[in-house]
């Protein structure tokens, strides 16, 4: 790889991070906040797609170290990790599986993020407050929601690497 193509691809992860911790500074103080995580996430598919998978390792470990020292509220900066920065790239591993055997994976994978977080928010950022409840109606939320956003993610990319890209006349078709 050439040394601009380098420099390019640093760049644009750049730009995509200082974008994205913008974006969940201001939803992290407003209701937004799940629907910056999920514009986050698709930020980071795009970086899989444009910059490699690699490099958006970097971004997403850079990214929620950034958010964890930045944000005020800390369970929010591991939501991000977990679901923004560390899943989209993950996709990327669980798409190339037979879609029967995708997607329990992909929703085990993610309940097991959402048992992380209800964890952590329990005992460690709550004291042992009952913000969080660990019930069936929580989890099967959760999964319908972990449903749709990872409906959205696929459909998202698909009209980004089928229309989108082809009209900013970015590079040839990647695929994900």
């Amino acid at each position: 790889m050439s040394e601009k193509t380098m420099t390019k691809k640093i760049a644009l992860a750049g730009v995509f991070a200082a974008l994205c911790m913008a974006i969940i500074w201001v939803a992290g103080m407003t209701m937004l906040d799940l629907s910056a995580l999920v514009i986050c996430a698709f930020m980071t598919m795009l970086l899989v797609v444009e910059i490699g998978e690699k490099m958006t390792w970097v971004y997403a470990a850079a990214t929620s170290v950034l958010a964890f020292l930045l944000l005020p509220n800390k369970l929010y900066a591991i939501e991000y990790a977990l679901f923004a920065a560390v899943y989209p790239i993950l996709k990327l591993h669980f798409e190339k599986l037979r879609p029967l055997f995708a997607y329990p994976v992909k929703i085990s994978c993610l309940d097991t993020m959402l048992l992380f977080c209800i964890v952590l928010g329990q005992y460690v950022f709550m004291a042992g407050e009952d913000y969080f409840s660990l019930g069936w109606l929580t989890i099967g939320a959760a999964t319908l929601f972990f449903l749709l956003f990872d409906v959205t993610l696929t459909l998202c990319m698909s009209f980004y690497l089928v229309k989108l890209r082809k009209k900013l006349r970015i590079g040839g078709r990647r695929k994900w």
